[in-house]
């Protein structure tokens, strides 16, 4: 397990130096809009990420970091810009407005990677930052969270202060084909069977009794617990899931006892077609699974179930837009992104 976790650390490594190449290389912006500026968390080293580019967030989900939603808005350009450094022997990044500080890291080893983004001139939020003095990667971050940052000093954080402003605070998951494959679930159990029963459809209780689910709130606790378990974004399992069979209402190919929540192996025009899961949780295993093929190159954790998971290029597909065409027609990935957006209601 040890040696498991250093080699995923060593490729989030790689990846993070990999992604601030094409940070560097990504033109500078001169317009007046506004950023998302989303955030990612690596579970080996610790370390909160911050970028702007959608190029970075998805390379980095692909190889095992967890996306954490929009952190924050930010100005597209301002007087007063926030600088990005790397240390490359500890794969960690560092975030300053301060010249001085930044002309100090690099004095000792840290490359400068240019302007991250900008701190919002009218000074409307403000970025709190927090210092780890235990950690030796993922010392420092950065939060429009005033509970955050509480909760963290309470904890043993040392408060820095504000490190730079934004525009907004960030909005959390995402419903547009931008939405990631490989990102932390939002909605709760909960929450998804609110959206189920909304739909009027029956949750089909007398199929699922004996296959792990008495109830859709059963249903989605064991769709919750799979995705965690890979890094699948359990949104987009269960909007996909819905979408695929219409609200377990099973109105296509696929049967209800058949288990197989996503269509995998199904021809639509053969009813009764596609692959055959023995209960709820294995059906939901084997999507979450070839989710994960498309959407990062990170090894399974459980057991292979997913009889078509060798017939994708792993990590092709970061988001659910890249879906379209892949897994399905074109469109696909609006579809789904329809169904996260009602989630998201509830």
């Amino acid at each position: 397990m040890r040696l498991s976790r250093r080699i995923a650390l060593s490729g989030a490594v790689a990846a993070a130096t990999i992604a601030a190449a094409l940070f560097s290389a990504a033109p500078a912006l001169a317009s007046t809009g506004e950023l998302n500026m989303y955030r990612l968390y690596n579970p080996y080293s610790g370390e909160h990420f911050y970028t702007s580019s959608e190029v970075e967030r998805g390379m980095l989900s692909s190889v095992g970091w967890v996306f954490e939603g929009v952190g924050w808005i930010a100005p597209e350009s301002s007087r007063a810009p926030v600088y990005r450094l790397y240390n490359s022997y500890a794969g960690d990044h560092h975030y300053t407005m301060s010249e001085a500080e930044r002309d100090a890291l690099v004095e000792v080893g840290w490359s400068y990677e240019g302007i991250g983004w900008y701190s919002d001139d009218e000074q409307r939020v403000p970025l709190f930052r927090q210092y780890n003095p235990y950690a030796a990667t993922g010392t420092h971050n950065y939060t429009a969270s005033r509970f955050e940052n509480d909760a963290l000093v309470e904890a043993g954080w040392r408060a820095e202060g504000v490190a730079w402003y934004a525009v907004a605070e960030g909005s959390g998951p995402i419903a547009s084909t931008a939405a990631p494959i490989m990102a932390q679930t939002f909605s709760t159990p909960a929450a998804m069977a609110r959206c189920f029963n909304a739909s009027g459809r029956t949750f089909p209780a007398g199929v699922y009794a004996s296959k792990g689910a008495t109830t859709i709130e059963d249903f989605c606790h064991i769709l919750v617990e799979e995705a965690a378990d890979e890094g699948v974004s359990g949104d987009v399992v269960f909007a996909q899931a819905m979408l695929e069979t219409g609200y377990l209402s099973f109105t296509g190919a696929v049967r209800p006892e058949m288990c197989n929540f996503c269509g995998l192996g199904a021809n639509s025009s053969v009813p009764g077609s596609g692959n055959t899961f023995a209960n709820v949780r294995e059906g939901l295993r084997a999507q979450v699974q070839h989710l994960k093929a498309y959407g990062s190159r990170e090894p399974l954790v459980h057991d292979l179930v997913d009889p078509r998971f060798s017939y994708v290029t792993r990590g092709c597909a970061p988001t659910i837009g890249d879906l379209s065409g892949r897994w399905a027609g074109e469109g696909y990935g609006e579809k789904i992104a329809s169904v996260l957006e009602r989630l998201y209601q509830f």
